[in-house]
Formats: structure tokens, sequence, C-alpha cells
């Protein structure tokens, strides 16, 4: 009888993931701001601002 996984690891998780969930989920460590937070959004070029 096959034994059932309880969890998955994360590296299996993070494998499945297309680039376009990676870069939504993407985070960056910033050490002045306390840790991994999510990066601040960048301006498109030729795009008035609002």
């Amino acid at each position: 009888m096959p034994k059932f996984r309880r969890s998955v690891p994360q590296d299996e998780l993070r494998a499945r993931l297309t680039p376009e969930q990676k870069a939504q989920h993407g985070t960056d460590y910033q050490a002045s701001r306390g840790g991994w937070l999510r990066p601040a959004p960048k301006p498109v070029p030729g795009t008035p601002k609002k």
C-alpha cells in the first residue's frame, strides 16, 4: 500500500509556478524597512504621472 505525503516541499511548489506567478508573488529584501517586502511598482516608460 503506497504511503501518502503529509506535506509538499516548498521547492517542489515553487518549481510548478509560471513566470507570471513568480513575478506576482516576488519579494525583495529591504533591511531599512525590516525584511522581505513586495517591491514598489516601477513606472512604465511613456505613461504620464497621475
